[in-house]
């Protein structure tokens, strides 16, 4: 078979794209994945094919922190990149799917359904995250309306009411959108942001039950999968590795691959806040270029490594709560400070704190960030409770089981 892949986002949103690719490869099938261009290196490390995708942001501080404005940010990102591109992004991918047996796309490529049906193949989509659901019986956090958190006692019926709305919004932006579909000769069809976005054959929620269990108003054909982990081909740079091997388990410092570009203060506090508490620290910078100067020996900076290869020797991680970062905490058994910026952020760092693996530190109070960690740290009962989330997660599960999903797609049992 030949299976086309596309995605669009960080690379939260690339690796369980490639997890999913590599394994379609290692069972003998074709695979491509269409990505952003700044994406093509980590696809073809991963030994795949890569094509193009658009939209595209350009990778520069200001831009990035324009579309993660805490309260705008998801409108500035349909209304501005995605709707607006509606066209380009069906283009793309109607090329990536020729000749493809089925197309599999994450978030907000809502021309899949468009290229699917030209194609004449079948298609799946993927969520990585609760917060795509919009679902009204397990309501997220949003980061452009968080008060309605504290009002989950109202019930579903008011999380439908709230949902409502944000369909009315969502579908005044998306009139780029549905004026695509016309001119190609398709019905309106539904919202694409709450609705259409999800395949009628198969919609892959790419986290397990504990995180966000099943809810009554998902999707017919939603399968939960677990986390999909991606283990990267590379190896730990060799300053890096002696870090770790020599000393205390550090805590580890992340934005992950799109907030750390934007945000100037975070590593100074992050390392005042390892020196207070007399931690040794991996600052995991990116290509942030406010870093503080004339760091201890206890405190290494590096632009990027794999979590998975030094998460499960560091104490703690402090992170921004993208989903790939949570399953990698989760994983690694250790507790989690979230410093949460926007889009399912907010509402992963309370399913984290749920659990009772995590403290959520306001991003505009990173100051106080040590009493977070010194929270966390002190507390044997997180790091119990972190170890043993750790047993109920099998690395390999998730993304054997979406594969086989997608299989029967062709070749249905």
């Amino acid at each position: 078979m030949r299976f086309a892949f596309a995605t669009f986002g960080s690379l939260g949103d690339l690796h369980p794209v490639l997890a999913l690719a590599c394994k379609a490869k290692g069972r003998g099938h074709d695979a491509v994945v269409a990505a952003a261009k700044h994406h093509r290196k980590s696809v073809e490390a991963a030994g795949l094919e890569f094509r193009p995708l658009r939209p595209e942001i350009e990778m520069v501080p200001e831009l990035l922190e324009y579309f993660f404005d805490l309260r705008r940010g998801p409108e500035r990102l349909l209304r501005e990149v995605i709707f607006a591109n509606a066209r380009e992004s069906y283009e793309d991918l109607c090329e990536v799917g020729a000749g493809a047996d089925v197309l599999v796309v994450g978030e907000c490529l809502y021309g899949a359904p468009m290229a699917a049906q030209k194609l004449g193949i079948p298609w799946a989509n993927l969520i990585l995250a609760p917060t795509s659901f919009f679902s009204a019986t397990d309501p997220c956090v949003m980061p452009q309306a968080q008060f309605l958190n504290r009002l989950r006692w109202l019930g579903p019926w008011f999380h439908r009411l709230a949902n409502s709305i944000g369909r009315l919004q969502t579908a005044w932006w998306g009139r780029p959108h549905f004026q695509l579909r016309r001119s190609l000769g398709f019905a309106a069809g539904g919202n694409p942001v709450f609705d259409a976005k999800h395949s009628p054959l198969l919609t892959l929620a790419m986290f397990p039950g504990f995180f966000a269990d099943r809810q009554p108003d998902w999707p017919d054909f939603t399968q939960l999968c677990g986390f999909p982990f991606y283990e990267q081909p590379r190896a730990l740079p060799e300053n890096l590795a002696r870090f770790l091997e020599n000393g205390e388990p550090p805590v580890v410092f992340t934005l992950g691959s799109i907030v750390a570009h934007f945000e100037p203060e975070f590593y100074h506090v992050a390392a005042r806040t390892a020196l207070e508490l007399g931690r040794r620290a991996v600052l995991l910078t990116g290509n942030n270029t406010s870093l503080p100067p004339n760091l201890p020996d206890s405190i290494l900076a590096w632009d990027y490594a794999p979590l998975a290869q030094i998460l499960p020797r560091a104490a703690a991680v402090v992170h921004a709560g993208g989903i790939g970062t949570c399953a990698e905490s989760l994983r690694a058994g250790i507790p989690s400070v979230v410093v949460p910026f926007s889009f399912d952020q907010p509402d992963n760092a309370r399913r984290l704190h749920q659990l009772g693996v995590a403290a959520i530190a306001n991003r505009f109070r990173i100051s106080n960030l040590a009493v977070s960690l010194r929270r966390i740290l002190e507390n044997p009962e997180t790091s119990r409770l972190a170890r043993s989330i750790s047993e109920r997660i099998d690395p390999r599960a998730a993304v054997v089981h979406g594969m086989d999903l997608l299989e029967k797609l062709v070749v249905p049992d």
